[in-house]
């Protein structure tokens, strides 16, 4: 071998040294820039920050496609009341968790008809931003009046309703269950009835603020499609007709609002269902009902 293939064979093996560290660095700085963030200790960090707020001040994602991972990671982030909240009234001062302080869609669509909150301060967990929010407009809650189905009467044209966790009646079956409403899961009193059911569901003497809120949905997207058939809904207080409407599928999670005395007072929501079933392929399924969905809480919102 002459001194220039000598020469031109160290070069050559420098330049590969050079490129193979060159790469090596490349790599190392993707490693490092595209590493996932979310691991065990991170999510570790952010449960034990959360356990350690108030339990009375909700906490809830602002960026909902953590939904999965951080349900299973942070318990508090699971919680029927977050997931399945019925809009964000009764929450005086609460928490989003997310990767900034933006909203997610769902939780700007939970305000309804409720002013923006006042963001209070905002801090870093490792990857991810705790953002505490202070609202006076949503009230304070007072009670959840078809949250626990053995304080209630309920009643069909057959005579009341009977069981523990859930009611049969002649008509249909009633209990407290999370359904996907409107493409979200809400909890709610689900109604199984068929055609031409009237359930009367009462309460006596329920301890009420100024204010009766409350939702009516239709549980099941395949239903939806193939049935649009209001329903009547009429709140009696103290056997009085307080309000009353006709709610359908295109209305979506329907809102709904009665001003009350503060005190105690007998409840009843009546609901009428024209036709239960659905529509499928092979004709109408009266056997198949579609879940009526109904929410009802009464808040204290005056001073």
């Amino acid at each position: 071998m002459t001194i220039t293939d000598e020469r031109a064979t160290t070069w050559a093996r420098r330049a590969l040294f050079a490129v193979l560290a060159i790469a090596t660095l490349e790599w190392g700085m993707a490693a490092w820039a595209y590493r996932d963030p979310l691991d065990d200790a991170a999510w570790a960090a952010l449960a034990e920050d959360i356990a350690a707020m108030p339990e009375a001040e909700p906490v809830v994602l602002a960026s909902e496609w953590l939904g999965s991972s951080a349900r299973m990671h942070v318990a508090a982030l699971a919680r029927t009341d977050a997931v399945a909240r019925p809009d964000l009234r009764g929450w005086s001062r609460f928490h989003t968790v997310g990767f900034d302080t933006r909203w997610s869609p769902e939780l700007a669509a939970d305000l309804e008809d409720l002013p923006a909150p006042t963001r209070v301060e905002s801090r870093a967990v490792g990857p991810f931003t705790i953002t505490t929010y202070e609202q006076a407009a949503a009230g304070t809650l007072v009670g959840d009046l078809l949250g626990d189905v053995d304080a209630l009467a309920v009643e069909d044209g057959a005579g009341r309703c009977r069981g523990r966790g859930e009611l049969r009646c002649g008509a249909g079956t009633l209990a407290v269950r999370t359904a996907e409403i409107d493409y979200r899961p809400r909890q709610c009193l689900a109604l199984d009835v068929r055609d031409g059911a009237s359930l009367r569901i009462a309460r006596t003497d329920t301890a009420t603020g100024d204010v009766i809120r409350g939702h009516v949905g239709f549980a099941d997207f395949n239903a939806r499609l193939r049935n649009d058939s209001p329903v009547a809904l009429r709140v009696e207080i103290d056997g009085e007709v307080a309000a009353q409407w006709t709610v359908t599928d295109a209305q979506g999670w329907w809102p709904f609002a009665i001003a009350v005395e503060p005190g105690a007072h007998d409840v009843a929501f009546v609901v009428d269902v024209g036709v239960g079933g659905r529509w499928t392929a092979r004709g109408y399924d009266a056997a198949a009902p579609r879940t009526v969905c109904l929410e009802a809480r009464t808040l204290q919102e005056g001073a």
